[in-house]
């Protein structure tokens, strides 16, 4: 079977962070050939595309999209323009057809792969990696981001219509979906990096290791839990990921240089592989979605301690043993200082957090939900 993947994402931007998980675009390895549509101007690395595609062919085309040209010559991304406009895609479309596609987020890739399958017959779906709370966006995201956001949103909300499977990838994404396709709607979490299930380690003598895994930005603030270092003088963060707020946080760090670390990038597999060595996973988060990185951390067996809102309100979060914050120093610094306190707790809530995950994500049975939803879309269009 054939896949095509039309995203709006820059996959060169994936691999300057680290993020290239195998066989990402072909999940259980359920496709003997698999397309990568790029929609904006990019140019991936030959190997990073054979990783994402593993172990399918792999074919890359690029439409070069202009996003401001775009909103131009469209009225404001006026949906009957846009699609008209997405519809000359078609020819770039291999002359191999695709058996299904599927639209990567909920942005003009969800509109290219409604506008490509209408000219084409191929069915497709739409995965959605981002909760459409328009609050939260407000709160963190930029004001282009915001207004492209807006203009595209009944263009997509006609997308997610005509498609034959809208797969959320994290549960509060179902709550802001349009109503009129909520039978079509389904949880279908993202895939990881871990697999197979890791061992628990034995915890190493010394002071306590804990983790910050993301980009330090808006929504994401690590500052909180750098000043509860300041409270435990024992306690030593890596933190990993860059960001908007990534050299003001190592500023906020600078008397605490013999006791955090900062990586702005790394691979996704070396970072998986170093998850045992480290005691706990620190989050701050102001988004209601679990980061890819939190489902990986809990598979690996690290307890988690997380601000309260909005993550309480979050099935994937409620469902693990996780230890809600207050999202000041204070707070955070009280929830490690129980777990130095208590290794045998701490023992306990690595065990049950890995075996929840296990339940919850484990990593193959992810990726067959995904590759059956595709694979069936497939078989009804023949």
């Amino acid at each position: 079977m054939h896949l095509m993947v039309i995203l709006e994402d820059r996959i060169s931007e994936w691999e300057s962070k680290g993020e290239i998980l195998e066989g990402y675009f072909n999940p259980a390895g359920a496709f003997e050939t698999v397309t990568v549509f790029g929609l904006v101007a990019d140019q991936p690395d030959v190997a990073t595309l054979e990783r994402l595609c593993a172990p399918a062919c792999h074919q890359y085309i690029n439409a070069g999209i202009d996003r401001r040209y775009l909103m131009l010559s469209t009225a404001g991304l006026r949906p009957e323009l846009l699609f008209r406009r997405l519809r000359r895609l078609t020819p770039l479309v291999p002359l191999s057809r695709p058996d299904v596609i599927r639209g990567y987020g909920d942005g003009l890739a969800a509109v290219a792969a409604a506008a490509v399958s209408h000219e084409t017959g191929t069915p497709f779906a739409v995965s959605v990696h981002m909760t459409a709370d328009v609050e939260i966006q407000a709160r963190y995201l930029g004001a282009p981001d915001r207004l492209w956001r807006r203009f595209l949103r009944s263009a997509v909300n006609r997308s997610f219509q005509g498609a034959g499977s809208v797969m959320a990838a994290y549960a509060p994404i179902l709550e802001y979906l349009p109503p009129s396709v909520t039978d079509k709607a389904i949880v279908v979490p993202n895939v990881v990096g871990i697999s197979p299930r890791p061992e628990l380690q034995t915890r190493r003598e010394g002071p306590m290791r804990a983790l910050w895994l993301g980009r330090q930005m808006p929504g994401r603030d690590p500052r909180p839990i750098l000043e509860a270092l300041d409270i435990l003088p024992t306690v030593h963060l890596t933190l990993i990921g860059d960001g908007p707020l990534h050299d003001v946080a190592r500023r906020c760090a600078t008397h605490l240089a013999d006791r955090t670390r900062f990586v702005r990038a790394m691979d996704n597999r070396k970072l998986c592989a170093s998850l045992g060595d480290y005691d706990v996973l620190v989050v701050n988060s102001g988004f209601r979605e679990m980061p890819k990185t939190v489902m990986e951390a809990a598979l690996a067996g690290l307890p988690i301690i997380v601000n309260r809102l909005p993550a309480v309100e979050s099935l994937e979060y409620s469902r693990l043993p996780v230890v809600f914050v207050d999202p000041n120093s204070g707070s955070y610094a009280s929830a490690l200082r129980y777990m130095e306190d208590n290794p045998q707790n701490l023992e306990a809530k690595r065990r049950e957090t890995q075996d929840a995950a296990w339940q919850l994500w484990d990593p193959q049975k992810v990726a067959t939900k995904t590759a059956d939803v595709l694979r069936s879309l497939a078989m009804k269009g023949i």
